[in-house]
């Protein structure tokens, strides 16, 4: 345990000096950049807006298909792909889908054998994408076209195991924010209660929230937590006994296996089951949406959630919130029996992140346009949009930014590309975190602190191509056969972790657990 938690310390302290690293405008001028490539292409920039191309024929430039995937509908040719395009000097088709359908579409067009020029994938479904000659090897024109793709991720993208014959993956070199239990603090005043900090107190603040009227408009109209179908909602409550939630863990014997294997796996469960009994929590948990779910927060319903904190306290507010004043929250640490705290680790993944295709037409206008999108200034174009039409800066040290116009509207900005497509190629030093106020940074670093120790393996397993989604869905039923239950939740845990063993879990075990002691030196 001691080797993993070093090796976990060493993961996350060299994410964080990337991100010193990176903290300038990418050691250099991304414009300049810019401009080389369209001297490159015979069409120089002129002396206007960022990127503005003087009477460029766009007939020629090359065409570059990006599959992306989120949660809003912009319009096909919106603002922000214009100016993507002119930036990049490229013609662009974005295909965007929605999140839960990402995997099919990938699918459907690897099939079809008409795959994007650049789309998201990892792990074993990468692999076979590589190993099948799908995929581009970018890696000879990393240093002219790549330089800020390698300000980003260093040395991590050589670390894939799907790069050691060539650079086919490009991770992004980001260690995903973690979760904090939000919890609003004008309800607690309200009530003259203090923030969680055990179970207990956790669980009389959501029932204070549920039913004393926390706020004071004499309805019946509250209840505590936000939360959906998935374990995510829980985090917390799985970090208070120990258990890094979703996450490979290692037993006492040094057997990897699932988080659910965990011993508190059940004390946990019983607790949650004491919230959702008692009514303390979402009453349409089982069958509510991601966005509806935000959206009684959003209207004064929830009085916590378990969520980046990035989304309550900054990206959220104040236009989200439907009263006024709107409302204030702060961030629980919820300490279990042993004292125990925190939520699930995140990692810089090397083992997804984007591929170019190797049908692409375009190999380098491809890498361009990734790279230039990992850049500083990319990524303000993709989160904000287009500077002064869209939003300007009102101090842009500080990171004091403003939306201009129609576009204070979040709808109308997001239907004209703002924000959209800002997960695509993210910088360490991103947009979202140099604009985030106070409270959201420290937020944000607790988070980072409060991530527990979990296993790690770099390279893909075959059990996990083989058997992994069946086995993720075993214990996405054990979790709801369990919440709902009227009887022994041992003998549903029981039934159902036999199941996993036989359908694969076992298997995946033995092999994860030589791998693990493989990457440790054992």
């Amino acid at each position: 345990m001691k080797t993993m938690k070093k090796i976990i310390s060493i993961i996350i302290m060299a994410t964080m000096l990337l991100s010193l690293t990176a903290c300038g405008k990418n050691n250099g001028d991304d414009k300049g950049a810019v401009k080389d490539a369209a001297k490159e292409s015979g069409k120089e920039e002129t002396g206007g807006d960022k990127g503005d191309v003087a009477k460029e024929d766009t007939s020629k430039r090359p065409k570059i298909s990006i599959l992306i995937s989120g949660d809003n509908t912009p319009k096909s040719d919106n603002l922000v792909i214009q100016e993507l395009e002119k930036r990049t000097n490229t013609d662009l088709e974005i295909i965007y889908v929605p999140s839960k359908d990402l995997a099919t579409k990938r699918s459907t067009m690897v099939a079809s054998g008409d795959l994007p020029d650049i789309f998201l994938a990892g792990g074993s479904e990468a692999q076979e994408y590589i190993d099948a000659g799908l995929i581009a090897d970018v890696s000879k024109y990393l240093e002219k076209d790549g330089t800020n793709i390698m300000s980003n991720v260093g040395d991590i993208i050589y670390t894939s195991p799907m790069n050691q014959d060539g650079v086919y993956l490009i991770p992004t070199g980001n260690v995903a924010y973690g979760t904090n239990m939000n919890i609003r603090t004008d309800w607690l005043k309200n009530l003259g209660l203090e923030m969680p900090t055990d179970l207990d107190s956790f669980y009389n603040v959501m029932h204070a929230f549920t039913f004393d009227d926390p706020d004071k408009n004499g309805k019946n109209d509250t209840f505590g937590l936000a939360a959906d179908s998935s374990f995510k909602s829980f985090d917390p409550i799985f970090g208070a006994y120990g258990i890094p939630f979703d996450s490979a863990i290692e037993l006492e014997d040094g057997t990897v296996t699932t988080w659910a294997k965990h011993k508190n796996f059940l004390d946990a469960m019983t607790y949650i089951r004491k919230l959702m009994n008692d009514g303390l929590v979402e009453p349409e948990w089982a069958t509510i949406t991601n966005m509806d779910m935000f959206g009684k927060l959003w209207t004064g319903q929830a009085g916590a959630l378990n969520f980046q904190c990035a989304g309550p306290t900054n990206n959220w507010m104040p236009a989200r919130y439907t009263e006024d004043p709107a409302p204030t929250f702060d961030f629980a640490v919820i300490a279990g029996p042993d004292g125990k705290h925190g939520v699930k680790p995140n990692f810089a993944l090397v083992t997804k992140g984007y591929l170019i295709s190797a049908d692409c037409e375009d190999v380098e206008a491809a890498l361009r346009v990734a790279d230039y999108c990992n850049s500083e200034e990319g990524n303000e174009l993709l989160y904000f949009g287009v500077e002064d039409v869209m939003f300007r800066w009102i101090d842009e040290a500080s990171g004091k930014y403003e939306y201009i116009g129609e576009y204070t509207d979040s709808a109308t900005h997001r239907a004209n590309g703002g924000f959209v497509y800002a997960e695509f190629m993210k910088p360490i030093n991103n947009c979202e975190l140099r604009t985030m106020n106070e409270q959201s940074k420290a937020g944000t670093q607790l988070a980072y602190d409060e991530m527990l120790p979990a296993v790690n393996i770099i390279r893909s397993l075959e059990t996990r191509q083989d058997y992994g989604a069946d086995l993720d869905q075993i214990i996405k039923e054990m979790y709801v056969a369990i919440i709902t239950a009227d009887g022994d939740i041992k003998a549903i845990y029981d039934e159902y972790m036999k199941r996993w063993d036989s359908e694969g879990g076992l298997e995946y075990e033995k092999e994860a657990t030589e791998a693990w002691k493989e990457q440790n030196g054992q």
